[in-house]
């Protein structure tokens, strides 16, 4: 049920956010960022929970730690620069947004780049 709490939430400070519009334009920004603050912790929160069950998969197959921190790493990048990018774009700044989504994609891709190499080093061993 904390789908519903988060959904409430999303509604009344975007109901909040737009009475305060024509009053205060940058309480507007607080109020959103405020509750996207507020949703991003329950985020965090759900994010422990995948962890550990990723921990316990860990002690049922033989995987290498390395590969699960790395997506780990991953999983939070995409987090951040979502939540960093949707935050601008509300302010009104598309292009800073845009940078955040470019940095994020890349600081994937450059995190990636250990499992992208032993994968292409499988494939060669199994070509030959």
């Amino acid at each position: 049920m904390d789908i519903v709490k988060i959904a409430v939430l999303g509604i009344v400070g975007a109901l909040l956010a737009m009475m305060l519009k024509g009053q205060k334009k940058e309480y507007e920004l607080f109020v959103t960022l405020g509750v996207s603050l507020c949703i991003f912790y329950f985020i965090l929160s759900k994010l422990q929970l995948v962890i550990s069950v990723i921990n316990q998969m860990q002690d049922y197959v033989t995987l290498d730690t390395g590969y699960i921190a790395i997506l780990i790493k991953m999983i939070g990048i995409t987090y951040v620069s979502e939540f960093s990018a949707n935050l601008c774009k509300d302010a009104g700044y598309q292009a800073v947004a845009g940078q955040i989504e470019m940095f994020g994609k890349l600081a994937i891709l450059v995190i990636s780049m250990p499992v992208i190499t032993v994968l292409l080093e499988t494939m060669e061993e199994f070509l030959s």
